[in-house]
């Protein structure tokens, strides 16, 4: 017995027309599935040319897609286009997963590069500091060889010797070598047997000369306490490294003490440092 076509399941009898229509959709469809892939795969390949593992993966899914028109001519072109559909609306849920994947792992990407190009970007503004202090460093130098040298010590005495009669140092005292400034101000001095005022006439990173008449042995331990330019207090233990006494040769060249810091905090150390750093020096040391 013969089965008439609204027997067969899944089939229903249609006009030839009816099934060209089909056709067609099926074939604009899938072409539009084919231009997703093709996109998709495009920003797969950009990553796989960076250089991320996951993108060769994710390429060969995107690939798997990929759709080729069916011939649905025929008595079973209806079938086949029903078939068709079917197959198409997996691959495009399947599409759909391997797209929100490939999102992701763009966001990874990205994320990367802009964390690279932080790193870059503070690598290139640690180069252009350590440019800067190399340059600030090289002008100091310059301007301290194009400085006019100390002026030539008397013949009556050894060179570097002060004016005035003075003692011998115990030893050469740290930071007599750093640039000293002219800075007058007063100076509280104690040791452990004397408390008087002096008044400073230049000063360095390293020490301190005290004018006064009350001239302490070398080598005795004293506390000083002065005020910078701008109320800067400083408070710092020092000990005495030389001495200068009263000439009548030379009035104008005050008696004194010269005293070397033996114990300076941070913040007083910080406050010189920049008081110092600020101000021409009296001479540049050689």
């Amino acid at each position: 017995m013969r089965l008439r076509n609204s027997a067969v399941p899944g089939v229903d009898p249609v006009s030839g027309s009816d099934v060209a229509a089909e056709a067609d959709a099926l074939t604009q469809s899938i072409g539009l599935l084919n231009d997703e892939v093709h996109a998709l795969s495009e920003r797969a390949a950009r990553l796989h040319e960076a250089g991320l593992p996951e993108a060769e993966w994710l390429l060969a899914r995107l690939q798997m897609h990929r759709l080729a028109c069916p011939n649905v001519s025929g008595p079973a072109a209806r079938m086949m286009i029903q078939a068709s559909f079917a197959a198409l609306e997996e691959h495009r849920e399947g599409l759909s997963r391997d797209a929100a994947e490939l999102q992701r792992v763009e966001a990874v990407a990205e994320a990367a590069r802009a964390e690279q190009a932080r790193r870059a970007e503070a690598e290139r503004k640690e180069a252009e500091q350590a440019r800067a202090r190399r340059e600030a460093q090289a002008v100091a130098e310059r301007r301290a060889a194009a400085a006019p040298a100390a002026p030539s010590a008397p013949k009556t005495r050894a060179p570097g010797q002060p004016l005035g009669k003075m003692s011998a140092p115990i030893a050469a005292a740290p930071g007599r070598g750093s640039s000293r400034i002219p800075m007058q101000t007063q100076v509280d001095m104690s040791s452990d047997s004397n408390v008087f005022t002096g008044f400073s006439t230049n000063l360095s990173e390293g020490g301190v000369f005290v004018a006064t008449v009350n001239l302490l042995p070398v080598g005795t331990p004293v506390d000083l306490t002065f005020t910078l330019p701008g109320n800067t207090r400083i408070t710092v233990k020092g000990e005495v490294r030389w001495t200068r006494e009263i000439d009548d040769r030379v009035p104008d060249v005050f008696p004194g003490v010269g005293v070397r810091f033996v114990e300076l905090g941070m913040d007083a150390a910080q406050a010189l440092h920049r008081f110092v750093a600020e101000r021409e020096p009296l001479f540049y040391p050689d």
